[in-house]
C-alpha cells in the first residue's frame, strides 16, 4: 500500500485541532503552516488534534506478487507439483529453467529460533518503500525520508490478557515511548541546540520549519514531551 499510495499524512484532508489557547481549529482557520506541521511532525507539539479527515484510496482489485523456488528435481517433475498445488498458476514447461549442479562448496552456520510463548507476542516487519513514496517530495509534509530509502523495519508486540486495566498499562507504555537513543530534550523549556539533536535525524531539513511553526502557534511551549519541537520564544538560548 505504501508504495501505491505513500503514506497516511499523504492524504489528510482537514483536521480538528485544540491550541494552546483552547481555540478548536480547523485546517481553514489554522492556516496551512499548521496544517503541514501536524501531517508527520509531531502533532502533540502543536496541540490536542481530536478528528482527522482522510482521504480514501480506491481498493485493489488485483495484486501481483513474485517468488523464487529451487526445485531439487526436473521440469516435469516441477510441473506436476505446481500444477496440482497451485493449477490456477498454469505453469508450462518453457517458464522452467533447469540448471546444472553447482560445484562450489560453502560453509554456514545455522541458529535455531525456539517456539517461545514470548516471542510470539513479537513481530519484526519490513515496509518497502519507492512506487508512491519516491514521487512526493521530502518537503510536502514534515516526514521527510522518502526517495532514495529501500525499506523501513517495524518492530510491534502484542498481548492476549483482557481487561481494560492491562491495556491501559500497554498503551500507556507505547505512548511514552521515545527513542531516546537519538537524544531528548532537557526538562523545562529545551533549547534549540538540544532539540537539534534529535530533531534533525528524525526531520532533517524539516526540523527548522517545525520550529518556526511551533514558534508562532504554540509560543510559551505549552505543549512539550521529551521529544517534542522547540519554541524559540521560550528560550533565551538557540
Amino acid at each position: 500500500m505504501i508504495r501505491s499510495f505513500g503514506l497516511l499524512v499523504d492524504h489528510v484532508l482537514d483536521a480538528l485541532i485544540v491550541d494552546s489557547e483552547g481555540r478548536v481549529l480547523n485546517r481553514t482557520t489554522m492556516g496551512e503552516d499548521l496544517f503541514w506541521a501536524i501531517r508527520g511532525g509531531g502533532g502533540a507539539s502543536f496541540g490536542v488534534i481530536v478528528s482527522w479527515k482522510i482521504m480514501l484510496v480506491p481498493v485493489l482489485q488485483t495484486i501481483r506478487a513474485k517468488f523464487h523456488v529451487l526445485f531439487l528435481g526436473n521440469a516435469q517433475e516441477l510441473l506436476y507439483v505446481m500444477n496440482q498445488s497451485s493449477p490456477q498458476l498454469g505453469l508450462v514447461a518453457e517458464q522452467c529453467i533447469q540448471i546444472g549442479s553447482n560445484r562450489c562448496c560453502f560453509r554456514i552456520t545455522i541458529q535455531y529460533m525456539e517456539d517461545d510463548d514470548e516471542t510470539r507476542k513479537a513481530c519484526f516487519h519490513f515496509n518497502p518503500y519507492g512506487g508512491k513514496m519516491g514521487e512526493i517530495s521530502e518537503f510536502e509534509t514534515p516526514f521527510p525520508h522518502r526517495a532514495g530509502n529501500i525499506y523501513e523495519i517495524q518492530y510491534s508486540v502484542s498481548w492476549n490478557e483482557e481487561g481494560e486495566d492491562v491495556a491501559n498499562q500497554y498503551l500507556s507504555s507505547y505512548l511514552n515511548c521515545r527513542d531516546v537513543d537519538i537524544g531528548v530534550d532537557g526538562p523545562g523549556n529545551a533549547t534549540y541546540a538540544q532539540a537539534s539533536v534529535w530533531g534533525r535525524k528524525y526531520f532533517n531539513r524539516n526540523f527548522d520549519s517545525l520550529v518556526q511553526v511551533k514558534t508562532k502557534v504554540d509560543p510559551s511551549n505549552f505543549f512539550r514531551y521529551e521529544q517534542s519541537i522547540a519554541s524559540l520564544a521560550s528560550v533565551h538560548s538557540i
